[in-house]
């Protein structure tokens, strides 16, 4: 007898599991506009930041350095700007842990696994208030079970000025002055280039090793890190130490599965103090003035200039701020049968950020200031969450279902003070000693505390029918203590529809086609990042001294106007794409469209005081709208066992409008000025005159 064996691919399994949020699926399964990077896939070298291994990988996210020396982070905008008051940064959820892109920063690049983007609003909907600006889910690496590593990985770059800027030498300096006829111009005898005083080689070094091992049930991973950078400015450089550690424990026959984690970084960062200012002056302090000291040891200043400081006294300013994390979290999954999971996730995120600058007495600033001036501050927030879930999946004859249930709590506490002194009779206490400045101004000294909470109930359906027709639907509720009296709560829903149309008969016979997929979907997601936590509440506080009886006395004034309508705004976003592959998934393209509509968009209005009791109001009253294509392309010429060569792109094309900043409250009229200044060119050489260069203006895109 002959017995036949056919084997057929299991599309599961060769389909690449993605974490999309709260739920993980397949990339086959998902219908929403989610783009997944690997560890292979991201960007290699000398990477410092997190967001510079994702650079340039997924159409329709941008991300820039918001500056060139070592303490600039970096910028990230998904699909655009859609907000006017803040909270344009997508959130960041790291292995269950919701974040922001200085939590990001608390990681390693290398630690990192994955990249997931959820880009349309049919997937971060399921993050309701949170989702509007994107969402991007990190997922780190872990042990593998039953193998022992160890691994080492370094990098090491130097940086120069490529091109610098021709100054004029000290004998060109004085032949100009005398053309020009200046009698007062002082000639200090020397022949000086502040510019290339100011600049060094400066350098990028990474470094992290870690190590892993543990049994079938019981594994752990440990990294630690370090980035060091020096700047190509004298006293310039940032270093950045990361630990990560993580351990799996499994119970009850794998029933019962148990993950710890905790990571953190310590951020040590050192500015140039008011970069225009002094690369300003670099380029127009006088040449014929000596580089060193002075004999009483002031710098050699020219009196002439009022805007111009000598500028390697200005680098003698000494500007830092460390900058702390540290988070633990925990999950506990109890496998109830072969369908159903209950899982309990919970985690804790301390940051603690210090401030400090010290201006010292010897340099032209300090004197301004009164006899150097220091500044020491410290910002602390607590934040708590933690939820609770129920999965049910289920694979039937012809079809898979995926349920999710969840509810979801957050705290966050914020905490701070500050102080200057100015006064010094000597640089050697710096920042470190305020008590040896003698003068103390009132606003000198401050600090705060405040906090809010967030709770959540989310619903998830995923399912998949005949492999080919697959739909998805979120429903999210958040309430917000942010918010006003009469919007406390808000309802985030979302659906998308995914058809793989090479699934068909009509398709089955095209050997060169591996899959074409059509998705559409739709979803309402919220913003409340714009609003501090008591925005909707009447507030007073301290406004200025008065003299009572000849006793210096604080006064109060109100300084927020009371608003129980105010809420988060809300974005509509519909999204419709295709993805296809051909030829062994040897070419690859994704073409996406997308259309959102910002409502109740936040801005600071400027009110009458009669009727109200202070002359701004928050309130949302504003619409935008923003559209655009994204394209991603994927060709790979050479596949073998050994290597492969892909070579990749992408472009999108992104339009915004801001549609209206008008509307009433209370019976009141709020209008915002017809042309809004947004950015300007100021500084030495710009006094006086119309310096702006962007404006907000209904009806136009933001930063015309």
């Amino acid at each position: 007898n002959n017995i036949n064996v056919i084997l057929q691919e299991d599309t599961e399994l060769l389909e690449e599991v993605v974490v999309i949020g709260y739920a993980t699926g397949s990339t086959r399964t998902i219908s929403g506009a989610v783009e997944k990077v690997g560890r292979e896939e991201m960007n290699a070298g000398v990477i410092v930041n997190p967001l510079d291994a994702l650079k340039g990988k997924v159409a329709g996210v941008n991300i820039q350095k918001t500056g060139g020396d070592p303490t600039a982070g970096s910028s990230i905008r998904i699909r655009g700007t859609t907000s006017l008051s803040g909270g344009n940064d997508p959130l960041v959820v790291i292995d269950g842990v919701f974040g922001d892109l200085g939590l990001l920063n608390a990681l390693s690049p290398s630690d990192i696994e994955s990249f997931t983007i959820l880009k349309d609003a049919s997937e971060t909907a399921q993050y309701g208030s949170r989702g509007a600006s994107g969402v991007i889910v990190v997922t780190t690496q872990k042990a593998k079970a039953g193998t022992k590593s160890i691994s080492y990985d370094g990098t090491f770059g130097v940086e120069q000025v490529y091109k610098k800027i021709d100054m004029l030498n000290a004998e060109g300096y004085r032949n100009t002055v005398q053309s020009m006829g200046y009698v007062n111009a002082i000639d200090g005898g020397a022949n000086s280039n502040f510019m290339d005083e100011m600049l060094q080689t400066g350098y990028t070094q990474n470094h992290r090793i870690s190590f892993g091992g543990g049994t079938a049930e019981t594994n752990f991973r440990a990294s630690l890190g370090v980035i060091d950078q020096k700047g190509i400015i004298l006293n310039n450089g940032m270093r950045n130490y990361t630990a990560k550690l993580d351990g799996t424990q499994l119970f009850f026959d794998n029933k019962l599965k148990m993950e710890l984690g905790m990571f953190g970084s310590k951020r040590e960062s050192r500015y140039v103090n008011d970069y225009q200012k002094t690369f300003y002056s670099a380029a127009s302090f006088n040449p014929t003035l000596p580089i060193d000291q002075n004999e009483d040891g002031t710098w050699p200043e020219d009196p002439n200039a009022n805007e111009v400081d000598n500028p390697l006294g200005r680098l003698t300013i000494d500007d830092r701020e460390d900058n702390a994390y540290l988070n633990t979290n925990g999950r506990l999954t109890w496998n109830i049968n072969d369908n159903l999971f209950m899982s309990a996730f919970g985690s804790y995120t301390y940051n603690a950020k210090e401030n400090m600058n010290y201006i010292p007495t010897n340099i032209k600033q300090g004197i301004r200031e009164g006899r150097g001036k220091a500044y020491k501050g410290l910002n602390k927030s607590n934040i708590l969450m933690g939820n609770i879930s129920l999965n049910y999946k289920k694979m039937f004859q012809n079809s898979r279902l995926d349920a999710l249930a969840l509810v979801e709590g957050q705290s966050y506490n914020y905490s701070g003070s500050g102080a200057n002194a100015r006064g010094f009779d000597t640089n050697f206490f710096g920042y470190d000693n305020l008590a040896a400045g003698a003068i103390v101004k009132y606003g000198d000294v401050s600090s705060y505390k405040n906090g809010y909470n967030l709770n959540s109930f989310l619903g998830r359906i995923n399912y998949m029918y005949a492999n080919k027709y697959i739909a998805t639907v979120n429903m999210r509720f958040d309430g917000s203590s942010k918010l006003g009296e009469n919007n406390k709560w808000g309802f985030f829903p979302s659906a998308s529809l995914a058809w793989i149309m090479s699934e068909e008969s009509f398709f089955k016979d095209i050997e060169a086609i591996n899959e074409i997929k059509w998705r559409v979907g739709y979803g309402r997601t919220g913003n409340q990042d714009a609003i501090s936590a008591y925005n909707s509440l009447l507030l007073m506080g301290p406004s200025g001294l008065t003299s009572v009886n000849g006793v210096p006395t604080v006064t109060y004034g109100y300084n927020r106007n009371a608003n129980p309508d105010l809420r988060w705004e809300t974005k509509d976003m519909f999204d419709v794409g295709i993805d296809a592959s051909f030829f062994d998934r040897k070419l690859t393209a994704t073409v996406d469209y997308y259309y959102s509509r910002t409502n109740d968009l936040l801005y600071n209005y400027d009110v009458p005081v009669p009727p109200f009791v202070h002359p701004q109001l928050l309130a949302n009253l504003g619409e935008m709208e923003n559209s655009g294509i994204e394209l991603s392309l994927g060709i790979t010429p050479l596949r073998t066992e050994d290597m492969e060569l892909t070579i990749s792109g992408n472009m999108a094309y992104q339009k915004n409008k801001l549609l209206s900043l008008s509307g009433t409250y209370m019976g009141q009229e709020l209008n915002a000025a017809e042309y809004m200044q947004l950015a300007r060119i100021n500084g030495a050489g710009f006094q006086g005159g119309n310096t702006y260069v962007t404006y907000q203006v209904v009806g136009q895109p933001l930063g015309v």
